[in-house]
């Protein structure tokens, strides 16, 4: 349906990799939702971009790998991954990293597309890919 790899229509304009999966709403200390947006934007700090070029709205290609056989629930997985670039998320976090704000807000007006996948591996990790909908 949507193919983010379409340069006439997208952009990527980030990736980058952890070496962790996990979902949202886990309260155990040092994995509460605030921990882990910090550690996203930990991770996409490294070479983020400091220029943005216009936008009309963004894309989110998400593939998890998950060790184990403990349920994993991967509609869950993109929830933190989205807040952690939120303007307002990252204001209301006090994060350190707010140079990766992306958006004001994390709705459908603002980011419009989440791509998501994952399998059963050897290691936990996820990669994600940030694009761009370039301007009509």
């Amino acid at each position: 349906m949507w193919d983010l790899d379409d340069e006439n229509e997208y952009l990527k304009i980030h990736s980058f990799n952890l070496k962790e999966a996990f979902t949202y709403a886990d309260m155990r200390p040092g994995q509460t939702d605030k921990e882990k947006r910090e550690r996203i934007r930990f991770a996409a700090n490294h070479n983020f971009p400091i220029s943005i070029p216009k936008v009309e709205w963004w894309a989110f290609r998400i593939f998890v790998r998950k060790v184990g056989n403990r349920q994993f629930d991967i509609e869950n997985v993109p929830k933190l991954i989205v807040d952690a670039f939120c303007k307002n998320q990252i204001f209301q976090d006090g994060s350190a990293h707010t140079n990766v704000g992306l958006y004001d807000d994390d709705t459908i007006d603002f980011v419009r597309i989440l791509q998501v996948g994952g399998e059963r591996y050897l290691e936990d990790s996820t990669k994600v890919e940030i694009f761009r909908k370039k301007p009509k």
